[in-house]
């Protein structure tokens, strides 16, 4: 049971409790009113035998008493009508078989007490008395001690009132019962309109805050508890949304400092087998060197692979250094093509190793740029290998060069193109990432594409990256025409800002 509901159904029994006393109480002083012209009737009646009674006893004919008695008796509406001695004993009465009836306690009269009507609601009678004074002209009968010789009673009968007072039971009930119900219909609508709606603003607030949204609140209001209770709740509330954003700040905090521990752990393992490896190669050749029984063919072929074991180990270290140091770019007029084109000559090799088709396609009218013409070489080389790494099975790479207007101005785009197995998407926004790889331990050291990225926007340049899986990674560079200002290839060039 809801606690709206308690507290109307307590209402409606308060109001249950309130109207059913008002209700008997109305309704007795109405029977008060209703029996007053039965009362005066009572009391008329009363007078008249108390008259005939008193001037038949003092004329010394008391035998005319009974008879008085008799007649008044046969008056329609009168029930009864005696005269009870001060013992309570019944000593004339118009029913002969009452006469010598000895009245009970609640019946009798008190000596010296006025004479109030009695009521009997079951009877539905009424009944008033007078007291029989010893007066002098009695007192040739009866005692000088006696102050009071009896009383005389009139009972009347109130048959016609009974249908008066149903009807008036029934209307008072009616408008009670309407009262109860439109009361407790009123309590309804204050609760459900004032209160209840403000209860279940909390109530909606609670859920939302369970579910983890701590910007949930409730209507302010100091006239009341609730309104108090509400300023409460929602500074509660906002207390728990500040702790809990601490305690995520912390928790992306300590996972960002796992991630990068676990970034420079594979990357330390990476350099560690990028420099091993061409190690252990440069050892055999200087050993094999070591021996005097080779060609000289043979021997200038060993020479080579130590060339190439030096220039990797040289790559690897160079990395290291360019992403550890600031380096300004050295900016002069640069016209692109060359670059693309000494870049792809170093990694003819390996596209032939690699079974990898190579489509160039590069607008014969690209303008000029300001730039470093070694750092966008590094660049292109960098994105290049990452490509060439990409497809290990073979495939195609296209690189294109054109004009494309941006809204910072006219740029020139370049556009590296792999048919690769592409980048997952949850990876995609952190490829830029110092020390993050997407590539097994000894194939990269997760700085080629930071180290990219800062030299592009030194430049003041661009770098964006479309992929899909399975179907490839599309790496584009756009580069301001005519070059960046100065204050642009001043920008650290290390990594992403």
């Amino acid at each position: 049971m809801s606690t709206r509901l308690k507290l109307i159904l307590g209402m409606e029994a308060i109001l249950l409790a309130v109207m059913l006393a008002y209700t008997i109480i109305t309704v007795r002083g109405q029977a008060s009113h209703l029996f007053s012209p039965a009362r005066r009737e009572a009391e008329l009646i009363l007078a008249l035998a108390e008259r005939a009674v008193a001037r038949a006893m003092t004329e010394g004919k008391s035998a005319e008493v009974q008879a008085i008695l008799e007649e008044i008796g046969e008056v329609p509406d009168v029930t009864g009508i005696r005269i009870v001695g001060p013992e309570g004993t019944i000593l004339r009465s118009a029913k002969w078989a009452e006469v010598g009836r000895i009245l009970g306690p609640r019946e009798r009269r008190t000596e010296g007490k006025p004479a109030e009507p009695v009521w009997d609601y079951e009877a539905r009678t009424i009944g008033v008395s007078r007291p029989i004074l010893n007066r002098p002209v009695c007192h040739a009968c009866h005692s000088q001690d006696q102050t009071t010789l009896g009383f005389l009673e009139v009972l009347v009968t109130l048959p016609s009132l009974e249908a008066e007072m149903a009807r008036r039971w029934t209307i008072t009930a009616l408008l009670a019962v309407l009262a109860v119900v439109a009361g407790g219909g009123l309590l309804a609508m204050y609760f459900t309109l004032v209160m209840g709606r403000r209860i279940e603003a909390i109530v909606l607030a609670m859920t939302r805050i369970e579910g983890g949204d701590f910007s949930a609140k409730v209507p302010e209001d100091d006239r009341d508890e609730l309104g108090r209770l509400g300023r409460n709740f929602n500074a509660m509330v906002s207390r728990l949304g500040d702790a809990q954003q601490r305690l995520q700040d912390r928790h992306a905090e300590e996972i960002r400092r796992a991630e990068h521990l676990a970034s420079l752990g594979k990357m330390a393992a990476g350099i560690a087998h990028e420099i091993n490896n061409p190690l252990a190669g440069m050892q055999n050749c200087v050993r094999t060197l070591l021996r005097k029984d080779r060609d000289p063919e043979r021997r200038v072929q060993y020479l080579e692979m130590l060339q190439e074991g030096l220039g990797r180990i040289n790559r690897t270290v160079r990395q290291l250094l360019d992403f550890g140091r600031e380096a300004r770019p050295q900016l002069a007029r640069t016209a692109l093509t060359p670059i693309v084109h000494r870049c792809l000559a170093l990694v003819e090799h390996e596209l032939a190793a690699r079974k990898i088709a190579c489509a160039l396609s590069l607008d014969p009218a690209l303008p000029e740029l300001v730039a470093d013409p070694h750092q966008l070489e590094q660049v292109f080389l960098n994105i290049v290998m990452n490509a060439l790494q990409a497809m290990p099975a073979g495939g195609t790479l296209t690189v294109s060069a054109g004009r494309r207007g941006r809204e910072a101005g006219p740029f020139v785009e370049v556009r590296i193109t792999d048919t690769g197995g592409g980048i997952p998407p949850d990876r995609l926004p952190r490829i830029f990432d110092p020390f993050f790889t997407t590539k097994e331990v000894g194939e990269g050291t997760g700085l080629g594409l930071s180290v990219s990225y800062g030299i592009v926007h030194a430049h003041g340049g661009v770098i964006e990256v479309e992929s899909e899986v399975g179907s490839g990674s599309t790496f584009t560079i756009a580069l301001p025409a005519g070059g960046a200002g100065e204050s642009d290839a001043s920008t650290d060039s290390s990594g992403r800002g």
